[in-house]
C-alpha cells in the first residue's frame, strides 16, 4: 500500500519545475484541471510561444528570404529536429523524417512496403486497430484489386478478453506464413493501453518474407523503443499526444535502413525527396535523398513543426527510461488505492506489468457510474478530464511530463464519489 502522502512528491526537484513547465486548463475559479489526456492531445508547453512566435517575426521580417536567413533554417526545419527525436525510437537519425501526418505517411509506406503479388497479398493486424489505420489498409487492398475480406486478417483478444496475447499474434503470423504480404500493429494500443513486444512479432513476420511495421501513435514519447534492435522495418506516428506537439502537429516516419531481402523499391516520391544539394536545379529527374528523408514529398509546414523545437529537447533532458520510472510511481500509487477502496462499476482492462503498458489506464465502466458523455461531464464537475470510447471504456492517462500523484488522488476520490461512495 503506498503511504497517503505521495502527492507530497509533486512538489519536490526536478518534477515540480518540469509540471510547471506545461499550461493546464483551468476551472471558472481558476484551479488548474486533473489534466489525464495526453493520450489524445498533450499539454501547451511554456516554451511552445516563443518558438511560434521566432517563426512569425521571421516570416514577417524577411518573407521568402526567411528560406536562406532563419535560424533554425526553414529548409532544414524538420530535419535538423532528427538528432532530438531519433533517440526516442532506438534508431539513427537518418532513418526518422518528420512530415506530413500519421496516416498520410501510412499511405506513403505501403506504397512502399505493400506489393502484393501471386499468394502473397493478405495484411495481418492487431485488433483492435484505430479505425484510422484500418481505413489505410482496407483501400490499400482494394486500390490493389483485392478483398479485404479475404485479404484482411485481424487477430484480437480471445472472447470475453480485452487482453491480446501477443504469442497469439505470431502463431497467426506463422499460420498464414506465405500468404503474408504484410503484418501491421498498433504499438500501444489505442483502446486497452496494451504496450506489444515487438521484436518477437518482427521475427515471425520476417520468418515468413513479410515485412512488419508498427503504429507509434501512443507509443512515442509513452514507452522506451529500440525499433532497430527490435527489427521494426517502418512505422509512424503523430506528434500530439506525449510529444506535446500541439492540435494537428506534423507527424513523422521510420524506415529501416537495412529491410529485409527481396523488399519491394518502387515508391511514391515529391521534391522534398529530392537530394537536398541538388533539389533546387529544378532537374526533370529524381534523386533520392538517402534514407527515410527519401519520403519526403512537400515543404515542411513550419508553423506545424515549431512546437517540437520547445518539447523534443526535454526527452533528452528526462529520458524515457527516467519518465518511465515516475510514470510507474504514479500508477502503483493509484494501483494501491484502488486497491484499498475499490470503485464500484469501475475494471481495468489495461495490463498490470510495467512493461506491458505505458502511461495510459483503460477501464471497463459499468453502473452505479454514469456512462458515455454523463461520465465525463461528472468527472468535468470535480476538475477532471479524461476521455470515452465506445462501448464502455474510460481511459486516462499519466504523462509524466506533467501529471503526479495529486492528479491519481484526485481522480480516485471523484470515481469514488460518482459511484455513490464517499472520500477523500
Amino acid at each position: 500500500m503506498e503511504s497517503a502522502d505521495r502527492p507530497a512528491e509533486d512538489l519536490e526537484e526536478p518534477w515540480a519545475t518540469l509540471a510547471g513547465s506545461f499550461i493546464r486548463p483551468q476551472d471558472d475559479t481558476g484551479r488548474p484541471l486533473a489534466y489525464l489526456a495526453g493520450h489524445s492531445l498533450g499539454l501547451l508547453h511554456r516554451g511552445v510561444g516563443a518558438c511560434v512566435g521566432r517563426e512569425l517575426d521571421a516570416w514577417g521580417r524577411l518573407g521568402i528570404l526567411g528560406y536562406q536567413e532563419s535560424t533554425p533554417s526553414w529548409l532544414r526545419y524538420a530535419h535538423d529536429l532528427r538528432p532530438l527525436l531519433a533517440p526516442l525510437l532506438g534508431v539513427r537519425p537518418d532513418e526518422v523524417a518528420i512530415l506530413n501526418s500519421l496516416t498520410a505517411n501510412l499511405h506513403f509506406l505501403l506504397a512502399r512496403f505493400y506489393h502484393p503479388v501471386g499468394a502473397r497479398r493478405k495484411i495481418l493486424i492487431d485488433r483492435p486497430v484505430f479505425p484510422s489505420d484500418r481505413h489505410a489498409l482496407v483501400s490499400q487492398i482494394r486500390w490493389h484489386g483485392g478483398d479485404p475480406a479475404s485479404d484482411l486478417i485481424e487477430i484480437g483478444p480471445e472472447p470475453g478478453r480485452h487482453r491480446l496475447d501477443p504469442e497469439a499474434l505470431t502463431q497467426a503470423i506463422a499460420a498464414a506464413g506465405e500468404c503474408l504480404a504484410l503484418v501491421w500493429v498498433g504499438g500501444v494500443n489505442y483502446l486497452t493501453g496494451q504496450n506489444l513486444p515487438l521484436a518477437p512479432l518482427a521475427r515471425a513476420a520476417h520468418a515468413v518474407g513479410a515485412p512488419f511495421g508498427v503504429d507509434l501513435a501512443h507509443a512515442i514519447g509513452n514507452v522506451p523503443l529500440a525499433l532497430d534492435r527490435d527489427g521494426v522495418d517502418f512505422a509512424v506516428w503523430c506528434s500530439y499526444k506525449y510529444l506535446n506537439g500541439g492540435p494537428g502537429a506534423v507527424g513523422g516516419l521510420h524506415v529501416r535502413a537495412a529491410t529485409p531481402d527481396g523488399a519491394p523499391e518502387p515508391m511514391l516520391t515529391g521534391w522534398w525527396g529530392h537530394e537536398e544539394t541538388t533539389r533546387f536545379l529544378m532537374g526533370p529527374d529524381f534523386r533520392r535523398e538517402a534514407g527515410a528523408l527519401g519520403f519526403a514529398v512537400s515543404n515542411v509546414p513550419v508553423l506545424a513543426t515549431a512546437p517540437l523545437w520547445a518539447t523534443l529537447p526535454l526527452f533528452s533532458e528526462y529520458p524515457m527510461q527516467r519518465l518511465a520510472a515516475r510514470r510507474e510511481a504514479v500508477i502503483t500509487f493509484l494501483e494501491g488505492r484502488l486497491a484499498a477502496r475499490p470503485v464500484a462499476g469501475l475494471s481495468c482492462i489495461t495490463p498490470e506489468a510495467a512493461a506491458e503498458r505505458g502511461a495510459q489506464l483503460s477501464f471497463r465502466v459499468g453502473p452505479p457510474l454514469p456512462e458515455g458523455a454523463d461520465l465525463i461531464r461528472a468527472l468535468g464537475a470535480f476538475g477532471i478530464v479524461g476521455d470515452w470510447r465506445e462501448p464502455n471504456i474510460h481511459r486516462i492517462a499519466f504523462a509524466p511530463l506533467y501529471n503526479g500523484f495529486e492528479d491519481a488522488v484526485r481522480w480516485h476520490t471523484a470515481m469514488i464519489r460518482l459511484s455513490g461512495g464517499s472520500g477523500r
